[in-house]
This record gives structure tokens, sequence and C-alpha cells, in this order.
């Protein structure tokens, strides 16, 4: 029986003894637009708007880390179900992820040869 001051909608289950372990979803997320500031991805489910997610960067083999706040989540054209299209803000994001970023961009913009 619940207390009259149990506020949750569902059952919980109560674990006994300690219990470590990690969450981490860590799908990889098609990059849309990039930028110093944020980006555009897109994803196979919905984060929380607002919610701080983990994003990393792979340059040459070099993870590079930080934290990005979801400021908005729409659904994917048609024609990509399951797809959701999410807008990131960095967070204080380090010089080593900045500068992996601007290294992604310069990459993006040389022009490409036509044989």
């Amino acid at each position: 029986m619940r207390s009259p001051a149990d506020r949750r909608d569902r059952v919980r289950f109560e674990v006994f003894g300690p219990f470590w372990g990690t969450f981490d979803v860590g799908e990889p997320v098609r990059v849309l637009d990039l930028s110093p500031s944020g980006a555009l991805i897109e994803a196979q489910q919905p984060l929380a708007v607002e919610s701080v997610q983990s994003v990393k960067l792979m340059i040459d083999g070099q993870p590079t880390v930080t934290d990005a706040k979801v400021k908005h989540v729409r659904s994917a054209p048609l024609g990509t179900l399951n797809r959701y299209l999410v807008g990131v803000e960095f967070m204080a994001a380090p010089s080593a992820f900045l500068d992996a970023v601007e290294r992604l961009v310069a990459f993006r913009a040389l022009p490409t040869e036509l044989t």
C-alpha cells in the first residue's frame, strides 16, 4: 500500500544492496549541421528538450567530449520513419572540442576536385 504522499505514477522496484552501473544510449547520430555553438542532428529517438546530453566527436581516432543542451526536437521529414531532428547547444565546450569542430567545418568547406 502506498502512502498518500507518494506521487509516483508507476510501481518501482526496490533494489537491495549496492547497484552500480551506467546508462548510455551511445547510438551514432547523423550530423546535419555543425558550428562551434551547436549542431542539428538526426537521431532514432527523441531527446527531452532542456536535457543535457554528452556529445563525443572522433577526429583522427581521438575522442573529444562536451555536454550539450537539447534546445528543440521535431519529427524528421516524411520518408524517414522513427527519425528525429534534434537541435543541441554546446555547453562550456573545452578548447579541444572546439578545435575539432573547427577542423571538421574547415574540411567540409574545402572544394572537391572534379574528375
